[in-house]
């Protein structure tokens, strides 16, 4: 059937329409997949410009151990990523990292901020508490410390080096003479010869001197030279290891004149001796029992 001018016309305009219409959103998607890739394109560059770093989530003092409770992992701009970024691996069983210096939360880790714990958990590792030891008026839970003895002619020993110290706690409130260190099984012999030493002596100090940065000081080597006796004990003891029992006879060895000066100060005291350690460990038994109440209490139905 014929159509009429006006009808084709008409048919005419609606197919340019159509076909505008296609033409346009033909551009339209066009622009959007170039947009689209673009956006693709920029999420890919920024994602290889992002890398995983360790943020310190609270503060953590110069000497303390570093764990995952500590830490989270955030994936940063490389921009703000310090050269030296940590690139140790903190989930590797059986290695322990401790702070070199004090780390503020928000603090990204570096590789200059950590280090691998020197601290060995021997089979012989055990829990010690003293409460003869003076304490330093500002100590914290958590401080490292050096035991020293300074007899009464001024010389100053070194008995045990870089013990990190807990400090019982009851009710909420530190005590004020009690410290918990952990100690192997030479240490505890030596630390034992000490007090009685120092219990001969009444002019002695046995004393805790704190670490300034721990995370970056060194142990230093005990000059504190335990008696001929215990020096056997000692050497004979199953539970220390041979190397272990090499190292303390060399030690000594070296150290054998501070032994002679410490026999010619503690001479002295040879009549009193006896009753001298009698009240020394006496005063340390009582502080002792007073402290166990005073936990038991604090718990309740005592």
């Amino acid at each position: 059937m014929a159509t009429n001018p006006m009808q084709r016309k008409a048919n005419n305009y609606l197919l340019m329409g159509i076909l505008g219409t296609l033409f346009i959103t033909g551009i339209i998607i066009v622009v959007l997949f170039m947009q689209l890739n673009t956006l693709q394109q920029d999420k890919k560059k920024t994602e290889s410009a992002m890398k995983k770093v360790y943020v310190v989530t609270q503060d953590i003092k110069s000497g303390e151990e570093v764990n995952f409770d500590k830490l989270k992992q955030v994936a940063v701009t490389t921009a703000v990523i310090p050269a030296n970024v940590l690139s140790l691996d903190l989930t590797e069983e059986n290695v322990s990292y401790i702070a070199k210096i004090a780390l503020n939360q928000g603090t990204i880790l570096t590789n200059d901020m950590i280090k691998q714990s020197d601290i060995e958990t021997t089979d012989d590792l055990r829990k010690q508490e003293y409460n003869m030891v003076i304490l330093p008026t500002q100590i914290q839970n958590g401080d490292y410390v050096d035991i020293r003895l300074r007899l009464s002619d001024g010389v100053d020993y070194i008995v045990a080096s870089k013990k990190q110290v807990t400090i019982p706690e009851i009710n909420g409130v530190g005590s004020a003479n009690t410290i918990t260190i952990n100690m192997n099984e030479a240490e505890t012999m030596v630390m034992a010869n000490a007090i009685v030493e120092a219990y001969y002596d009444l002019g002695s100090l046995l004393y805790a001197t704190t670490y300034v940065e721990p995370g970056m000081q060194g142990t230093v080597i005990p000059t504190y030279v335990p008696s001929a006796v215990v020096q056997h004990v000692l050497v004979s003891n199953p539970n220390i290891g041979q190397e272990a029992k090499n190292g303390l006879v060399s030690r000594y060895n070296q150290n054998a004149s501070n032994r002679n000066l410490m026999e010619n100060t503690l001479a002295q005291y040879a009549q009193e001796k006896v009753n001298n350690i009698q009240a020394g460990v006496q005063e340390q038994i009582t502080k002792a029992k007073e402290e166990r109440q005073l936990y038991l209490e604090s718990l309740g139905g005592y």
